[in-house]
């Protein structure tokens, strides 16, 4: 089976306006993310600690990688300082298998940013040892750290984040994404009569769906009282209290 090669392109000093570090934030959504790969029958994702960007693509070489993901955000230049941002998807303009496989996850990434318009390809010369990889590879930049809804979002959703990788990984390499959860369901029970499936664990987030009482959902992980789950596959964050598993 194919082997993913992860790789964290976060800075320990790095902090978000909330508090959290970068690195925090991007260790965890490539270990939801490894669990996912997992589950899904790819080989185990090696979860690297920092390595500089010019040198990943020549580990991924060493390793016979046939995938390299690097995952990391942005600092606003002081120009766009309070900005959003969204989601940048890097590649090498070169390669034209990583501007392929960017392609997948940004179909992916927009289903699950606060702001999906602004989830964009960009070719990036500047990246020059991506060139050398012999396999697809894409640097993904989050958001900019310091903007609090990127922020909150990279904070909040990970395993929301990392799904959506999960589900582009899974479709390059012609596998189903299988849920570390897999085969755990849950039905409705509120007493409204309906729930909401959020885009992102928290009551003001946009709503994807309405979700009438006795719907069956599809479990995927949890993130404290809030659940990640699928109904009639739109994928969102409903409140647990309301689930009977």
């Amino acid at each position: 089976m194919p082997f993913v090669l992860l790789s964290s392109c976060g800075n320990d000093a790095a902090e978000y306006c909330n508090g959290a570090t970068e690195s925090a934030v991007t260790e965890a959504i490539l270990n939801r993310l490894a669990e996912y790969l997992l589950a899904s029958g790819l080989q185990t994702a090696l979860r690297l600690p920092q390595v500089p960007s010019h040198a990943v693509a020549s580990v991924a070489n060493r390793e016979n990688a046939a995938l390299l993901l690097l995952l990391g955000s942005s600092a606003a230049p002081p120009e766009q300082a309070g900005q959003q941002r969204g989601a940048d998807i890097c590649f090498h303009p070169a390669a034209k298998r990583s501007r392929a496989l960017a392609e997948r996850l940004l179909g992916s990434l927009a289903c699950v940013a606060p702001s999906p318009d602004a989830v964009r390809l960009l070719p990036s010369p500047q990246l020059p040892d991506f060139r050398m990889a012999r396999c697809p590879a894409v640097q993904l930049r989050l958001g900019y750290r310091d903007h609090p809804e990127d922020a909150v979002w990279m904070l909040q959703s990970t395993g929301g984040i990392a799904h959506a990788l999960a589900k582009a990984v899974t479709q390059w390499f012609g596998v189903p994404c299988v849920s570390p959860f897999a085969g755990r369901s849950a039905v409705v029970r509120t007493p409204n009569g309906s729930l909401a499936l959020r885009r992102a664990p928290h009551k003001e987030a946009e709503m994807l769906q309405t979700i009438p009482n006795g719907a069956e959902l599809t479990l995927l992980h949890r993130e404290g009282e809030w659940q990640y789950a699928e109904h009639e596959d739109c994928c969102g964050y409903v409140l647990r209290k309301y689930l009977q598993i």
